[in-house]
């Protein structure tokens, strides 16, 4: 939920598709799609996202936020 409120509040009509792998540690990887080309956004552990590891968490969001906010800026 952490990952797609990120997506959704800097673009908010984004269609967000999960791809679960069924391996451990349990990773967590945002990629934009645009015109055939994929670009990494973030990438970090699914436990940096839970809210019990609030500073891991918020950390996580301003980079990805960061790096959405970027991708944005660079679409303009």
């Amino acid at each position: 939920d952490t990952a797609v409120s990120s997506v959704k509040s800097v673009f908010p009509n984004a269609q967000v598709t999960p791809n679960r792998i069924d391996s451990y540690p349990i990773r967590v990887k945002i990629e934009a799609h645009d015109n055939g080309k994929t670009q990494t956004i973030w990438e970090g552990d699914q436990r940096n996202l839970f809210r019990k590891y609030a500073s891991q968490r918020n950390k996580s969001i301003e980079e990805m936020v960061k790096n959405l906010n970027a991708l944005k800026a660079s679409k303009l």
